[in-house]
């Protein structure tokens, strides 16, 4: 309790210094409502240290937690979402759309692992092997997909790709032995670590992402309305700043950032998800900075699939400056 106290009392000096900031194109006593929205899930834990209450003067930030993928594409077309943390792929099919939608920053750099309960060694003890996971032709079954190819395996030959239908399936699957290995997202992984002791992660996709490209691929990212930035430019640059101190004070405290989620969505393990921190790669990185790593990602989505990315490459001003 004392350490979650203190990172909310640093986080609220920290807006606090700042909250002047941004409120100059506010007239007299008009109150701005700002839209954040956030998918359930590891995306929740960005924000879940963002004092919402304390953001700037004049501004007031609600948030909306997503359940259905269709309702937050539904809340980025019709521009409801001034501010959002969403799959970057997924930024750039809305921008691909015409909706001005820009990047500000990738956030979360892949929480993908294949575990095992088997004495296997690394990729080519995949082979005649079955692995569920989730996604078919997702981003999560393109880059393992990829991997795969880059490890002299072929997907649709060597192994068997077994896509169960929901996320909820892998863990009881993998837990009651009919699956020796798996393909999961934290906070999963965590969870059967937890509950199975002979479990241990075999690949990690991010580390493998990193050998061919030099960074982890950007899954998620945090995006913001173009008609907002170019309305509200101080707030947009403060907001920006508020929530990478959001997920420096996670990084730094993952059970005040594990309070903080359940608090939010009370089915979700606090223990859980402070345990999953680490393993989820968290590091918010300004959009001009992870150009280069973002088209990266796209380039290798587009050649599976252009439709996942929108059909082609995002152009310049998708990059918030």
């Amino acid at each position: 309790m004392k350490r979650l106290l203190t990172v909310l009392y640093l986080s609220l000096i920290f807006i606090l210094s700042i909250s002047a900031r941004g409120s100059e194109e506010i007239a007299g006593n008009e109150t701005v409502s700002v839209h954040l929205v956030v998918p359930n899930g590891a995306t929740l834990v960005p924000i879940a240290l963002l004092d919402r209450n304390s953001v700037s003067e004049g501004f007031n930030v609600e948030l909306e937690i997503i359940k259905s993928s269709d309702l937050l594409g539904a809340k980025l077309i019709s521009g409801e979402a001034d501010f959002a943390v969403i799959p970057s792929n997924l930024a750039a099919i809305m921008a691909n759309k015409g909706t001005g939608l820009r990047i500000a920053g990738p956030v979360i750099w892949g929480l993908s692992y294949i575990v095992t309960s088997e004495n296997l060694n690394g990729w080519d003890d995949l082979r005649g092997k079955s692995v569920p996971m989730i996604g078919r032709g997702l981003t999560p079954d393109i880059t393992f997909r990829h991997l795969l190819e880059v490890n002299g395996l072929n997907p649709d030959e060597d192994l068997e790709i077994v896509y169960v239908s929901a996320a909820t399936e892998l863990v009881p699957t993998f837990l009651t032995g009919r699956s020796m290995v798996s393909m999961m997202p934290e906070p999963m992984v965590t969870t059967v670590l937890s509950k199975k002791p002979d479990t241990r992660i075999l690949v990690d996709i991010q580390e493998e992402w990193k050998k061919l490209y030099g960074s982890s691929y950007p899954q998620a990212s945090l995006v913001v309305s173009g008609d907002f930035a170019d309305k509200y430019p101080d707030y947009t640059e403060f907001f920006i700043q508020a929530f990478a101190a959001s997920v420096n004070a996670a990084k730094a405290d993952p059970e005040a950032a594990g309070v903080a989620v359940s608090a939010l969505v009370p089915e979700l393990n606090a223990e859980i998800i402070a345990d999953a921190i680490p393993r989820m790669n968290l590091e918010f990185m300004a959009a001009v900075d992870a150009r280069g790593a973002l088209e990266d990602y796209f380039e290798v989505l587009k050649a599976f699939n252009p439709a996942t990315i929108g059909g082609k490459m995002p152009v310049d001003d998708f990059y918030l400056p």
